[in-house]
């Protein structure tokens, strides 16, 4: 853990997938659902979860734009034009809807860590639907734990914008430098850095090590058991 030093906040803000709950087995699977409605070969799960955490139209130019010979994606990979995006998007709303609590778990400690952070407002900003992210909290016993939730489809500007985290606290004043933003992301850490917050980067969720690393938090964690040594309760 980098500067492990405690001190007090006034608010915690969370991401969801890859910091709260595993999604990405559900997510991949869904995903290559896409590809094979499309007539694609599916791609390996661990590079369908490395396309996941800016929001759902950029995991479809993604997971499509995947280019199986080279193992690319993007301006390297297969050219995807925007009515196929279109297209894989309606998919994989309509698949993800239905198998979105099959395999997702919550991580290790999270039930622990809201329990002992709940005197402090908690709020949870996500590129993620709400209509998901709702299904998911409920369905794994956190609804209703978050005083707000602002969703990816929510907010014209979502992470890494500073915006996301300025609509999740809107009507709680807190300095910025008081709030505590953890994910597992860099888009996590660049919309804290930005905001002025706090950064917490995670390494046991979808995002590796390195590159959470690399976006340099404050804190680096390996498992969600540890911010709670980061606050002074």
């Amino acid at each position: 853990m980098l500067n492990s030093t405690a001190r007090r906040y006034d608010a915690l803000i969370f991401d969801l997938d890859g910091t709260l709950v595993d999604t990405g087995l559900d997510i991949a699977l869904s995903a290559n659902f896409v590809r094979q409605q499309h007539g694609l070969s599916e791609v390996p799960i661990d590079v369908a979860k490395s396309y996941v955490g800016d929001g759902v139209l950029k995991l479809m130019e993604r997971i499509l734009g995947h280019d199986e010979a080279s193992g690319k994606t993007g301006a390297e990979g297969r050219p995807v034009s925007s009515d196929e995006v279109k297209a894989g998007l309606d998919v994989f709303m309509d698949h993800y809807r239905v198998h979105v609590l099959d395999n997702s778990v919550l991580y290790p400690g999270v039930e622990e860590v809201l329990e002992r952070c709940r005197p402090l407002p908690l709020f949870l900003a996500t590129n993620k639907p709400r209509g998901f992210t709702d299904q998911l909290l409920i369905g794994l016993g956190l609804g209703g734990v978050f005083d707000r939730i602002v969703a990816g489809d929510e907010t014209p500007a979502r992470k890494p914008d500073p915006q996301h985290l300025r609509a999740v606290l809107v009507g709680c004043e807190v300095a910025p430098s008081a709030v505590m933003m953890i994910g597992d992301s860099p888009n996590d850490v660049i919309a804290a850095q930005r905001f002025g917050a706090v950064s917490v980067g995670c390494t046991f969720g979808f995002v590796a090590p390195e590159i959470v690393a690399r976006a340099q938090p404050d804190y680096l964690v390996s498992g969600l058991l540890e911010v709670l040594e980061l606050i002074e309760f």
